[in-house]
């Protein structure tokens, strides 16, 4: 089942090796064939620390030193499910996924067929299962799986439940894995003394199969800075459009509501690109209009988040307003740890402080322009562009940005050239509270391996509350997100991650 809230926009400029937004590139005007990512399709940039967990996995998985993606625009892609994974988009194909395996606590990726062909090219010896030349006719047209009497050779590191790349033997030719074609992808079902030890049985259970041919690497674009100047070139047509439509956009609204009007920083990217937009709509105009800029502190925020508000503000001349919420820590005695479907910490931390500011602020109301992108959710992806704040009486919404995907958002910030938070540039893909029930297990993972003394501190709030009311270890590792009820709902998410996962 697919989650589809709106255009998938990603295609990808074959002659100039460029994401493109649209159906001609802006460089060289050729035609751009479209990207077959997973939707909602709200792919972005990968950045430096990205790129890092990326090839220190491949290089721990696959034994593979060389960087597979030097100078090249490396795309990651977001799929929905209730495990982490990021496809990864390079030369406008999609190289494998970047998975954090709940049950082996570890991270690992998940190579398409055109990724296990490059990782071979790249010298790979590990996670590979040599069938017999009579095999690949069983795959390729009946969908077998791989047995026992059909394997020529095995790596001795394959574990079970490990993704393999299943190679085709060549007859009189030394086991020499560069010069064997890539029949397909798999996941393994015997660890390697079961292989060598069984007769018979299933070794693989076989993903995706094709028949053999060579890869299609596209040429090299430059570092990282010289690549983002291309994007931006390749993608000025198409971001032109959007601009303009969200310019027009908040300039008729403000006139249409006649309101006070905010602009909702939080740090995050969308925020920044809404920010943006409202200096270009209000201040670069004829008619400017003053609009004050909102910035609700829960008290939880990573500090690189309250740097970010500062260097804002002083950039642009800002005075920010803010809320402080100190009570996260206090309430969690209270209430303890919020859930998915127990959020008391936004009503506490978000919607109470910032209700209070803007009824002493704004006698008749206010109307915010948030950061919302229906490519988000589900649920925001039913928004209108235009709504009353169901918590806060005195504040009207409107999101400018609504239809933008992630690299809208990414090619407008990077254009402008806008102290983005550096979070970003560390594998975050959100950047609000430290800690989020919404969170999935790879994302704590994450905040986990760079921030041991924040999480550390959550964790032992959670153990200490385990004990008091009788959770078990899964609870503290994870569980604290989840009720049953809110547990039952996920088969959907369960059957995405099948699909990729085999």
């Amino acid at each position: 089942m697919k989650t589809i809230l709106g255009k998938i926009h990603l295609k990808w400029c074959k002659n100039c090796n460029i994401p493109v937004l649209d159906t001609k590139c802006a460089i060289c005007d050729s035609e751009t064939v479209e990207v077959k990512v997973t939707p909602p399709g709200d792919a972005r940039p990968a950045f430096k620390g990205d790129l890092d967990l990326i090839n220190k996995t491949i290089k721990s998985q696959f034994g593979i030193e060389e960087n597979l993606f030097k100078n090249k625009l490396v795309l990651v892609n977001k799929a929905p499910g209730i495990e982490y994974f990021q496809e990864i988009v390079v030369d406008g194909i999609i190289f494998g996924i970047l998975n954090f395996n709940e049950k082996k606590h570890e991270w690992k990726i998940i190579p398409t067929i055109e990724g296990a062909r490059r990782l071979i090219t790249a010298g790979c010896k590990k996670k590979l299962l040599v069938v017999k030349e009579d095999v690949p006719k069983f795959i390729l047209n009946k969908g077998a799986s791989v047995l026992r009497p059909g394997v020529a050779f095995a790596s001795e590191d394959i574990c079970i439940d490990d993704d393999v790349i299943i190679l085709i033997e060549k007859p009189d030719s030394s086991m020499d894995f560069n010069e064997l074609d890539v029949l397909g992808v798999g996941r393994s079902r015997m660890n390697y003394e079961e292989i060598v030890n069984s007769e018979k049985g299933m070794v693989a259970k076989v993903r995706k199969s094709e028949l053999p041919k060579n890869s299609e690497v596209l040429h090299e674009i430059g570092e990282f800075d010289e690549a983002i100047e291309k994007m931006i070139e390749a993608n000025k047509n198409a971001m032109q459009k959007v601009e303009s439509n969200s310019i027009g956009f908040m300039r008729n609204t403000v006139v249409k509501i006649g309101r006070p009007v905010s602009v909702a920083y939080s740090g995050g990217k969308d925020s920044l690109a809404v920010l943006l937009l409202a200096f270009e709509a209000f201040k670069n105009s004829e008619n400017p209009v003053e609009f004050d800029v909102l910035f609700n502190d829960t008290g939880i925020e990573f500090n690189e988040t309250l740097e970010n508000i500062e260097e804002i503000s002083k950039m642009y001349n800002l005075e920010i307003l803010k809320t402080n919420s100190g009570e996260f820590w206090e309430k969690l005695e209270e209430y303890g740890p919020p859930g998915r479907d127990n959020r008391w910490c936004s009503e506490v931390c978000k919607v109470s402080p910032l209700g209070i500011l803007i009824d002493e602020k704004y006698e008749k109301g206010c109307f915010s322009f948030v950061g919302l992108r229906k490519y988000e959710s589900i649920n925001r992806s039913k928004k209108p562009r235009i709504w009353n704040s169901p918590t806060i009486k005195k504040q009207m919404l409107s999101a400018p940005i609504l239809n933008w995907t992630a690299m809208h958002v990414w090619i407008y910030i990077l254009k402008h050239k806008a102290p983005y938070n550096v979070l970003y540039g560390q594998c975050f893909d959100r950047v609000g509270c430290f800690m989020c029930p919404a969170m999935e297990i790879g994302e704590i993972e994450l905040v986990k391996m760079s921030y041991p003394e924040l999480w550390e501190k959550w964790e032992g709030f959670l153990k200490n509350h385990a004990q008091k009311c009788g959770k078990d270890e899964s609870w503290v590792k994870g569980g604290w997100r989840w009720t049953n009820k809110t547990r039952s709902n996920q088969k959907q998410d369960e059957q995405i991650n099948e699909n990729w996962l085999g």
